[in-house]
């Protein structure tokens, strides 16, 4: 799947992911990368606004599963089920977001949800500002087949 392809479904879909200006930079069959670019995304103190760190790595983590899903073609609904991030340094720049997913735990999950109509998966995120860790991002997602 082509980065513009999520970028465009995340931004009709997800309306946020618009006003942020978030967009896909890179997907294959194990990782993504997301960035979110400075502007829209700044607070007060001049940095990117926690909220957007935040949301960026839940989307990254979900993108790259909706991407691997939609490939699989299954129909389902995937949602974020809980969620954690860590600030670790401001952020005074764009920021990007990787997510990786193992091919035996895509196919844990995968197995799962084909079998039962319903799985978990955990992902982990990194984010980064200028090849500077800003924040780590840990999401639970439910796929849901429809």
């Amino acid at each position: 799947m082509e980065p513009d392809v999520i970028t465009q479904y995340a931004h009709e879909h997800i309306p946020i992911t618009k006003h942020m200006g978030i967009r896909a930079l890179s997907v294959d069959e194990v990782q993504i990368s997301l960035l979110a670019p400075y502007a829209p995304n700044i607070n007060h103190r001049e940095t990117i606004f926690g909220g957007s760190i935040s949301s960026l790595g839940i989307l990254t983590g979900w993108a790259l599963l909706w991407a691997k899903l939609q490939a699989a073609e299954i129909p389902n609904r995937l949602v974020i089920q809980s969620s954690s991030t860590d600030f670790i340094k401001p952020a005074t720049d764009a920021i990007v977001a990787c997510c990786q997913c193992d091919r035996d735990r895509w196919h844990t999950f995968y197995t799962t949800l084909k079998r039962h109509g319903k799985a978990r998966i955990t992902l982990n995120v990194e984010t980064h500002c200028a090849e500077i860790l800003v924040a780590t991002h840990i999401g639970q997602y439910v796929a849901i087949r429809t």
